[in-house]
């Protein structure tokens, strides 16, 4: 049976420790919580936090600032769609979501950011991509991003 570690590929620090519920003696008690001490020193000492702040610091300093983004943007109050705001983004690179499910009972409003955007794409070359299938939640990939559309793979381009 696969676990948490597995699906991300990392070794399981329960594997191999026996806990039965059949454990009468405190003798077996003390040896099944010296080996899960164990077990926990083993992985306080393999594995790293990496939201600690020298983690940060030390990948920071070597990779610099992000220069793209996954932007997610809803509607505005008043249920429109800063398609200004959104085409700045996509040129620059990044990667855009638009949700619309909170305008669910609101149709017509939905359709008209629909076409709104689409005719923002149009004018971009950037197509958009639904992810949903009420297509409510879009994505419009930015300057220099990859959608395979065959094997449904999301990426950037890598330089030849």
């Amino acid at each position: 049976m696969s676990n948490i570690y597995s699906f991300f590929g990392l070794p399981d620090p329960n594997e191999g420790i026996p806990i039965d519920d059949q454990i009468h003696s405190s003798e077996e008690r003390l040896n099944v919580k010296r080996r899960i001490s164990e077990v926990e020193v083993l992985v306080s000492e393999n594995f790293h936090d990496l939201a600690e702040r020298k983690w940060q610091g030390w990948s920071s300093s070597r990779l610099g600032p992000p220069r793209r983004a996954i932007r997610y943007i809803e509607p505005d109050n008043l249920h429109r769609l800063s398609v200004h705001g959104i085409t700045q983004r996509l040129l620059g690179g990044d990667m855009v979501v638009v949700d619309l499910r909170d305008l669910k009972h609101m149709k017509a409003q939905q359709d008209a950011c629909r076409r709104e955007l689409g005719n923002m794409s149009e004018r971009l070359g950037a197509p958009v991509f639904s992810l949903n299938s009420e297509e409510t939640l879009l994505l419009v990939p930015g300057a220099g991003a990859v959608v395979e559309t065959t094997s449904h793979h999301l990426g950037i381009a890598e330089e030849v």
